[in-house]
């Protein structure tokens, strides 16, 4: 199983992430029936090469939850400030031209997917006027949970993506192992998502907060996110 191989990847990102903020309370979500939208675009940030692609997770969907950003707390984590950007796609010498991505102007859904199993897809969707790059994973606390849920080195990809208006990333989460492999496995009624910053020691703008469906998930140590995606395909590869 690939899950099994990755776990020991899980171990490195641990301290970086104790340092991610305490979610505020957001609207309840409703289920996401909209299309798809346009994969997103890559950006190297190192000398990486990155690429788009469409596949989605059509007839995959079980279940969908939708939330508006209420205001929250925001704090250290990856990068970004306000300001226009170059076109959508290409590199700039600074990644301060263009704005980290946000629940402020980022549509964020949350679904339970039949596949892999113990798995749920967000997709976030730019709705704002102006580019905005989706650093790194995100931040994501089951209820009153004291540590952000750990991110799958694995699935760290060699480029930045970058949103155009329109435009989608999306990360996988499993909350549990099908293995048994976790401890501490309790049910979680609510999923805080925050974006990450740019220089990935904690989030940036406000907060939301999902209602998890059927009274909620069982969720325990094992769980991780995937970094952003540019599809759902690759966002449920692991």
């Amino acid at each position: 199983m690939r899950i099994a191989r990755h776990t020991t990847r899980l171990a490195a990102s641990a301290t970086v992430l104790a340092a991610a903020l305490s979610l505020t309370a957001c609207e309840n979500g409703t289920k996401d029936t909209g299309s798809q939208a346009p994969a997103a675009s890559s950006v190297p940030e190192t000398g990486g090469h990155g690429g788009s692609s469409s596949a989605d997770a059509n007839g995959r969907a079980k279940e969908g939850h939708s939330s508006k950003a209420t205001p929250g707390a925001t704090g250290g984590g990856p990068h970004g400030t306000n300001g226009s950007g170059p076109a959508p796609g290409k590199a700039s010498g600074s990644h301060s031209a263009t704005p980290a991505c946000t629940t402020a102007r980022v549509k964020v859904t949350a679904i339970k997917v039949n596949r892999p199993v113990n798995h749920l897809l967000l997709t976030a969707t730019n709705t704002g006027s102006l580019p905005c790059h989706a650093y790194h994973a995100p931040y994501l606390r089951w209820d009153d949970a004291q540590a952000a849920t750990a991110f799958l080195e694995a699935s760290k990809p060699q480029a930045v993506l970058t949103l155009a208006p329109g435009q989608s990333a999306y990360a996988g989460i499993m909350y549990r192992s099908a293995d048994g492999s976790g401890n501490g496995g309790y049910t979680a009624r609510t999923l805080g998502v925050l974006f990450a910053n740019r220089a990935g020691n904690g989030s940036t703008g406000p907060s939301v907060r999902f209602t998890l469906p059927n009274g909620g998930i069982t969720t325990d140590s094992s769980a991780w996110v995937t970094y952003w995606q540019t599809s759902a395909q690759d966002a449920l590869t692991w």
